[in-house]
């Protein structure tokens, strides 16, 4: 049986946007989670074709859950679709069952350094994106190593300015890009990437396209709105190439992601059709 999402169905499940970097995201978000569980906000999808602020609500604490696919593991994807339809139905047996969700800032061992952040998501590989939301935009200020030490080097890069990764409100033609500078050095921990400073850029290029519906197991979203982002990292020696990499996102009013891939890096197509990582909204099941 499939159920589809109505403007009936009344009450925010989660509003997910994880980290646009160059790590794939992979397991369960193992950043503590506060006691007790928050009240979600209300929210009713009017399927207007477009997502404003109020429509991408941020409850901190609260989780939803998701089919993603098992570390090391690839998945062939459609990202193009066919006449504005997206097929994310089929039950892969090696999937495993995670749960994501946004925690508060202040409980995090890098909250100093983001004076602007409101809380941080779980962008894998053992990466934390750094983050605040208003009326204009949701901004991305920066990323940091979950752990404050971790085996890897730590990394801690906060961007002189915010990203805006989603411009409100999110329509159908949307397309803009934003440099942000990486500044490493004894001066400060702004550009430390695995351990070593780093000097460069973050180019982020946003386009959003409007889709008719999505399936995911059991679900069918309509109307749906299609994210490619892709984030170009560019190092300032010239001799040293920039790597990409891209992501798909669709989201839905008042829930935020129900379906996320991710590239291979240094990926050409915009509409690639193996993802490093893909994982879908699951309805109904927890971990």
């Amino acid at each position: 049986m499939r159920h589809l999402i109505a403007p009936s169905f009344g009450l925010a499940l989660l509003a997910l946007v994880a980290v646009l970097g160059l790590a794939p995201a992979c397991g369960v978000n193992q950043t503590p989670q506060p006691e007790p569980g928050p009240a979600l906000p209300r929210c009713t999808p009017d399927r207007d074709g477009q997502i404003t602020a109020a429509e991408l609500p941020i409850a901190l604490g609260a989780t939803a859950s998701y089919y993603a696919s098992p570390a090391g593991a690839t998945r062939t994807v459609d990202l193009a679709g066919v006449g504005g339809r997206w097929d994310f139905a089929d039950e892969r047996p090696d999937d495993v069952v995670i749960e994501l969700g946004p925690v508060a800032l202040k409980d995090q061992w890098y909250a100093a350094t983001f004076p602007a952040g409101q809380f941080a998501i779980d962008g894998g590989g053992g990466l934390d994106g750094i983050y605040h939301q208003d009326a204009q935009a949701l901004w991305l200020d920066g990323t940091a190593s979950r752990e404050m030490t971790p085996a890897g080097g730590r990394t801690l890069v906060r961007y002189p300015q915010p990203v805006a990764l989603l411009r409100f409100p999110l329509a159908d033609g949307d397309a803009y890009t934003t440099t942000a500078e990486i500044a490493g050095g004894p001066e400060g921990p702004e550009g430390t990437i695995g351990g070593l400073p780093f000097v460069g850029t973050d180019r982020v290029e946003v386009d959003v396209a409007a889709g008719e519906a999505l399936d995911v197991p059991y679900v069918e979203f309509s109307p749906v709105l299609r994210v490619r982002t892709n984030v170009v990292r560019q190092a300032s020696t010239t001799s040293t190439p920039a790597v990409n990499r891209r992501t798909t996102l669709f989201l839905f009013e008042c829930f935020g992601e129900i379906t996320r891939a991710e590239s291979t890096v240094n990926e050409p197509a915009a509409d690639f059709t193996t993802a490093s990582y893909l994982r879908r909204f699951a309805l109904g099941v927890t971990p």
